[in-house]
């Protein structure tokens, strides 16, 4: 029988992954174990299951069983791990986020069907996402890859100043180089000869773009940077760099009540159809995001007028 952990209030966890019985969420477990592995933590296993709560046999039984396969698959993955599972009564929606407020790293698994179940854990992914103070790794199928760049999508330096900190911090541990992504979709897209006009904003973007890295990039000497000023829209920008990526990362707006529609119609949309494991991080997630900010000389008062760049 896999091990319960000792949940306790206030007990700081180490990577979670939540599971729901599906191949995707073992998939997601096998991906959060190698984490783990990589950042020297433990692993929770978490399910929620409502249908508990009567304490009736069968739903008993069905959720031994769905932690029972996420466990040994943890355990396959990395032998020497610490794993830990836990089941709650509570909606899968409330029991995330509460682990969310104490864990290092959420995981979370999501299909790309259109059946209800699929889209019920769909609701659920951009629910938590919007919300969890901790970062929120999405994967999507057997999204495994070891090696590639990290890619992170930016608006403002300013303004994603902890999805950056999480993005060269992830890159540090995992020995990658970040590729940063900001999508100028004013002028429309690339083509094969740009205007004059386009090409001057390109460039005022890219050296706008260095100009308030260059602190984050000094902290990070030893991280390989590459910065990519797009002009295509936020999607396509972010998915033509990401297919060959190990990992994309993006930043919330807000938390709160109102965190899911402040959340982007391009993240949802990023979530749904990334072939790639997609990190979302709260402002509050990185606490040294403020480094940044605080010492980056350029605001976006001085954007250039023809910089019409989507917000995340």
């Amino acid at each position: 029988m896999a091990p319960t952990v000792n949940d306790s209030p206030g007990a700081r966890l180490g990577v979670v992954v939540g599971v729901d019985g599906s191949r995707t969420a073992l998939d997601a477990v096998r991906w959060a174990a190698v984490e783990a592995q990589l950042r020297g933590l433990p692993l929770q296993i978490l399910h929620a299951a409502p249908y508990t709560a009567d304490h009736t046999r069968p739903g008993l039984r069905r959720a031994h069983d769905i932690l029972a396969r996420a466990f040994t698959v943890a355990r396959r993955t990395h032998p020497e791990l610490p794993v830990a599972t836990n089941r709650t009564e509570d909606t899968p929606v409330c029991s995330l986020l509460d682990v969310a407020e104490r864990a290092e790293l959420l995981v979370l698994g999501m299909s790309g069907g259109e059946r209800f179940p699929e889209a019920f854990v769909h609701s659920v992914v951009l629910d938590v996402c919007g919300r969890a103070p901790c970062p929120v790794v999405v994967v999507r199928g057997a999204s495994t890859r070891r090696t590639g760049d990290t890619v992170v999508g930016v608006d403002s330096p300013r303004v994603d100043a902890a999805a950056l900190e999480a993005a060269f911090t992830d890159a540090k541990r995992h020995g990658s180089r970040v590729v940063v992504v900001h999508a100028l979709h004013g002028a429309g897209p690339f083509r094969d000869h740009i205007t004059g006009h386009e090409q001057s904003a390109h460039d005022a973007a890219l050296a706008r773009l260095s100009d308030q890295m260059a602190p984050l990039t000094s902290r990070y000497s030893d991280v390989e940077v590459q910065l990519q000023v797009i002009h295509e829209q936020p999607v396509a920008a972010l998915f033509g760099v990401a297919v060959a990526a190990r990992l994309l990362v993006l930043g919330t707006r807000s938390r709160g009540a109102a965190a899911r529609a402040l959340f982007g119609s391009t993240s949802h949309e990023v979530l749904r159809c990334c072939p790639v494991p997609v990190m979302v991080v709260n402002p509050v997630a990185a606490g040294d995001a403020a480094v940044l900010a605080s010492t980056s000389t350029v605001t976006r008062d001085e954007r250039n007028p023809h910089d019409r760049s989507e917000l995340w």
